[in-house]
This record gives C-alpha cells, structure tokens and sequence, in this order.
C-alpha cells in the first residue's frame, strides 16, 4: 500500500467521522457526512440533490439481413440501441438476448432501460423488437412492439424472482 493511499484513506474516515456543512438551495444542512463508494454496489439510499444523469453511450448495430439479436455486449455498455440506416434494408426484427445472459444483475428487481432507434426511412422499414429466452414483452397501452420509420421505443426491464425478465416496450411517435 502506498502513502497516499494511506493518507487519502484517513482523509476520507475523517471526513465521513466528522461530517461537512453542504448549501443546497440556499439553505447550509448541518453535518451531512460524506464518505467514499467502493466497488460497484451502494446499499444505502442515496439523495441526488442537483440531478443525475444516466447513460450516456450509444451502440449502432448492423444488421445483415432483416434479423439481428442484439447481445449482451452491446446492451451493457449502451443506453441508446441505433441500426446502420439503410434504403434497402427489409423490415427488421431484434431480438433481445436470453434471460441468461440478458444484461442485468441476476438479482430479482435488477432494473434498466434503453432507447431503441429505428433510423430507417423506407415506408416498409420499420423494427419489431423479439423477446429471447425467459423474456417476457409487455406493452404498456394497446400499442404493440413495433417502432415505425424514424420512431424511437423505449425498452424498461427488470429481473423477476426466477431470474426470467419482463421488458416494455413503448414506441414514441413524433409530436411536433
């Protein structure tokens, strides 16, 4: 272990010990303590007084023909699934990886959501989205799991008890 980890550490314990004053709003709230978030896992509920923003990466998937299964791979690192737009490409199917290697915790209540793009312009073009293996597809409100030209769905999973997922699929349409 190195010096400055040493030092860093005890700085942080008496951070977390003694407690700072933090303004929010206008307003200072007395000893709020801070501490440090090691490793991936937090199991306290935690206050995000000025936002948080989620995400931040997108993956474009190119499909070979009119199927593709996205993977693991890509769903983990992105929250915005796009496809390489092509004016030639036939209707589309992507099917959601299997509940054994569908990218969420293995824990029942693992929660996520992605952005899933149809970038196409054909008329005849549009992207169904396919459940895999020990996934169950809702749609929320008489829709159905099919996003038209240039539309956008919005894909929100969660892990059930038995390890199968349950996934939303609600398809946006342009309001402006």
């Amino acid at each position: 272990m190195k010096l400055k980890d040493v030092v860093l550490g005890l700085a942080l314990v008496v951070v977390a010990v003694v407690g700072v004053n933090f303004p929010v709003n206008g307003e200072t709230i007395v000893e709020k303590t801070v501490s440090a978030v090691v490793g991936p896992e937090v199991f306290n509920h935690m206050y995000f007084y000025e936002g948080l923003t989620d995400g931040g990466n997108s993956v474009t998937v190119t499909p070979t023909s009119g199927a593709v299964t996205l993977t693991n791979a890509q769903l983990v690192k992105a929250k915005v699934v796009t496809f390489t737009a092509s004016s030639t490409m036939p209707a589309l199917t992507a099917t959601l990886p299997a509940s054994t290697t569908f990218p969420l915790p293995n824990k029942a209540g693992a929660y996520r959501t992605w952005v899933i793009e149809n970038p196409f312009l054909a008329a005849a073009t549009t992207t169904t989205i396919a459940a895999g293996t020990g996934v169950d597809l809702q749609e929320p409100d008489g829709q159905n799991v099919v996003i038209n030209i240039t539309d956008f769905a919005f894909l929100t999973c969660f892990r059930k008890a038995n390890s199968d997922v349950v996934c939303a699929v609600d398809e946006t349409i342009p309001a402006d």
